[in-house]
C-alpha cells in the first residue's frame, strides 16, 4: 500500500482522459452496456432500485478490467463488462454490494431525524417531490448529516472491488484495507475532488455562456465525463496498491 502525493489526484484525472482517448469507442460500448444493464435491473419489482447497487461492484470491475487492459496495451474483450460474473470472486463481490447498499441506506436513514425524511422521500421518488416544500424543509441539514455518515462508508468500499477480485481478499479485509488506503491518500483525493469540481464548473460555465447553443452536447459530454471518472478509479487503485493481481 503506497501513500501518493497530493498531485496524484490530478494525475489520475489526466490518465483517465488519456485512457478514454486511446479506446473511446470500446469504452463507450462497455459504458452503455453498464447503463442498459442497470436500467434493466432497476425494472425488477419492489427491489429494482437496490439491485444496481448490489451488483455495482461486479459491473464496475468490468470497466476496471477494461482500463487495466488498455493501460497494458492489451485488446479489450467484448464481454469484459461481465468478467466478474465468471470470476471465483463473484459471490464476495455481491456480498460487498449488499454491504454497500446497507451502508447507503443507513446513511440516508441517519438524515431522517434532522430533515423529517425530506432527503429520503426525495431520493425514494423524485417525481413526487414538491420544490416549494423542499425549500421550506431542512433537507440541507439532512444532506450534511448524510454525507458525514456516508463519506467513511465510501472510503471503506472505494477499493473493495479490485481488492476482492485482483487480490483475493475477503469482504471484511477489503473494507479494512480500502478505508485506510483512502485515508492515507486523503491529500490526493482532496486534490482529485477539487479538480473535478473545477472541471465540471468550467463546463457548466461554458454551457451557460453559450446561451444554450451547446445544449445538444450536454448528454454526450456528461456521459463521457462519467466514463472518464470510472477510468480514474483504476488509476487511483494502480498508484495506491501494487500491480500484483490474482485474476
Amino acid at each position: 500500500m503506497n501513500t501518493p502525493q497530493a498531485i496524484a489526484g490530478w494525475r489520475w484525472i489526466q490518465q483517465g482522459f488519456s485512457t478514454f482517448k486511446k479506446k473511446p469507442f470500446e469504452l463507450l460500448f462497455i459504458f452503455f452496456g453498464l447503463i442498459f444493464v442497470n436500467l434493466g435491473l432497476s425494472l425488477v419489482p419492489f427491489v429494482g432500485a437496490l439491485i444496481p447497487f448490489i451488483f455495482g461492484p461486479c459491473l464496475g470491475m468490468g470497466i476496471m478490467h477494461a482500463c487495466r487492459d488498455i493501460d497494458e496495451g492489451k485488446p479489450v474483450a467484448t464481454g469484459v463488462l461481465f468478467v466478474a460474473f465468471r470470476s471465483p470472486a463473484f459471490r464476495t463481490l455481491v456480498l460487498m454490494g449488499v454491504l454497500y447498499t446497507l451502508a447507503l441506506l443507513a446513511a440516508l436513514a441517519c438524515s431522517i431525524p434532522f430533515d423529517d425524511g425530506a432527503l429520503w422521500d426525495y431520493i425514494s421518488d423524485p417525481s413526487k417531490a414538491d420544490p416549494k416544500a423542499l425549500v421550506k424543509s431542512n433537507i440541507g441539514l439532512g444532506m450534511l448529516v448524510f454525507f458525514a455518515v456516508y463519506t467513511p462508508a465510501a472510503m471503506a468500499f472505494w477499493y473493495g472491488g479490485p481488492l476482492i477480485m485482483w487480490h483475493g481478499m475477503s469482504a471484511p479485509k477489503a473494507i479494512f484495507y480500502s478505508f485506510f488506503a483512502v485515508w492515507r491518500a486523503r491529500k490526493a483525493f482532496l486534490v482529485y475532488l477539487l479538480a473535478w469540481c473545477g472541471l465540471l464548473s468550467f463546463v457548466a460555465f461554458l454551457m451557460a455562456l453559450s446561451g444554450g447553443v451547446l445544449g445538444v452536447l450536454i448528454l454526450p459530454l456528461m456521459l463521457s465525463v462519467s466514463l472518464v471518472m470510472y477510468c480514474t478509479f483504476y488509476f487511483s487503485y494502480k498508484e495506491v496498491f501494487s500491480r500484483e493481481q490474482s485474476a
